[in-house]
């Protein structure tokens, strides 16, 4: 029996760390690029959301290159923390990350404003979720 062994291919678990490490460096750049443009427009755009998660779901199954179910999980984990991170950050500034109180009541204002009825709370929460799940399509080949 002929073997052919392909030295250049990758194992599934380091296309899963591949896909790790580059979706995490999207997931940052991704928080980045929402807290400078929530502070730069004068409005919400709640499509960002929709954006972002397909961007990172791109970068996952363009890097990764897997087709687990892990792989989208990872899409949908990364764009959550991008969307709750994100608003964190933009609610009470960059010193969420020194002061640990700080960011659990701004993590706990963005969740109750989140679920608020009256300022559209549920419309954004349908825009995250859309996001989420377009990370979640978007991470894997199918």
């Amino acid at each position: 029996m002929l073997k052919v062994y392909n030295k250049q291919a990758l194992t599934r678990n380091q296309r899963f760390q591949r896909a790790l490490l580059y979706g995490g460096a999207a997931a940052i750049a991704s928080i980045v690029i929402y807290v400078i443009l929530a502070q730069v427009l004068p409005f919400e755009s709640s499509i960002l959301y929709i954006g972002f998660g397909y961007g990172i779901g791109y970068v996952i199954r363009t890097y990764g290159k897997g087709v687990q179910p892990r792989f989208s999980i990872l899409g949908a984990v990364l764009a959550a923390l991008v969307f709750l991170i994100g608003d964190v950050v933009y609610l009470a500034g960059i010193e969420v990350f020194t002061n640990p109180a700080l960011f659990v009541d701004a993590f706990l204002y963005n969740i109750s404003s989140l679920m608020d009825v009256s300022r559209f709370g549920f419309l954004n929460l349908l825009f995250r979720a859309a996001g989420v799940y377009f990370a979640y399509v978007e991470s894997r080949i199918v």
